[in-house]
Order: C-alpha cells, then sequence, then structure tokens
C-alpha cells in the first residue's frame, strides 16, 4: 500500500474474516478502489492493535494524521539500518509477490499501479530471483532439449 493509503486506513476497512484490507477509491492514487489481502503475519499484529484499541471502526488503524518521516529516520539510524526509506517497502513487497510466483498483472492491481513501466521500477531482481529463473530455464530446455540443437554441437 501507498503510505497514504496506510495512514487513511480505517478500521472499518480491515476485514479479518476475509483476510482482506479494503482501500476506497477516495484513498487511492488512481482513483480506483481495491483489495489488499492480509498475511497471516500482518493479521497477527493488525489484532494486537485492534486489541489496544478504543474498538470503533471509524477511527484511522495507526492514528497518523501527518508523516513518520522523523520516527522512521530516528528508528533506522537507533537500528543501524542505512538508506532505506519508508517507500522502500512498497518496493520490497512488490518484488516478494513478483518472486513468489504471483503473476504481474494481480500484482499491479494489488499494488494500484496502472502503467507496466512505473509497476516496473518497483521490481528488484535479486539473486534468488535470477537463481530461480535460471532452474525454470534449465528444466525447460531439458523437457524441450530434442526440440533444439546446443550451438556447441554445430559449431564443432
Amino acid at each position: 500500500m501507498r503510505r497514504g493509503e496506510i495512514f487513511k486506513m480505517r478500521w472499518s476497512d480491515v476485514r479479518f474474516e476475509t483476510m482482506e484490507i479494503f482501500i476506497p477509491q477516495t484513498n487511492t492514487k488512481t482513483e480506483e478502489a481495491r483489495t489488499v489481502g492480509i498475511t497471516s503475519r500482518l493479521r497477527d499484529e493488525l489484532e494486537k492493535l485492534w486489541e489496544a484499541s478504543s474498538k470503533d471502526p471509524n477511527q484511522t488503524v495507526f492514528g497518523i494524521t501527518n508523516t513518520v518521516k522523523t520516527a522512521f529516520k530516528s528508528l533506522c539510524d537507533e537500528t543501524g539500518i542505512e538508506d532505506f526509506r519508508f517507500h522502500d517497502c512498497r518496493h520490497t513487497a512488490t518484488t516478494r509477490m513478483i518472486a513468489s510466483g504471483s503473476p504481474h498483472s494481480e500484482v499491479m492491481k494489488i499494488t494500484g499501479h496502472s502503467q507496466i513501466k512505473t509497476f516496473l521500477r518497483y521490481l528488484n531482481i535479486t539473486r534468488e530471483t535470477a537463481n530461480k529463473v535460471a532452474v525454470r530455464l534449465d528444466d525447460y530446455l531439458s523437457e524441450h532439449s530434442g526440440d533444439t540443437k546446443v550451438i556447441s554441437d554445430v559449431v564443432n
């Protein structure tokens, strides 16, 4: 989710029973409503926050009205994390969704991207992803080994 979408999220948008967060069109950059799935880890954290909250469905989940820049920078400084911004979490989530094998089209809908060019800026190819692609290519080539000639065989 985008920072603004997180800040505006109300408890009524969190649907524990279906493991979803609904983002109304009024809270999105593209003015299109969308739904984001809740992982089990996120559910656990949101349930803790819900239990500590006033349990008012109209209240914002995090109570943030402005920004977290200073607090986030302080947290990074205290923990020794360098060169990391709050927005980097969005890049990481997008990259991990693709690495999990989810189709680009589905991840684009979840992240709220309408343009492939913008979406592709969020993908960071990790060593793990590059290796998975190489393994899949090896598997494909092994399955289709009779269909193609190997260059070294043709040259020699």
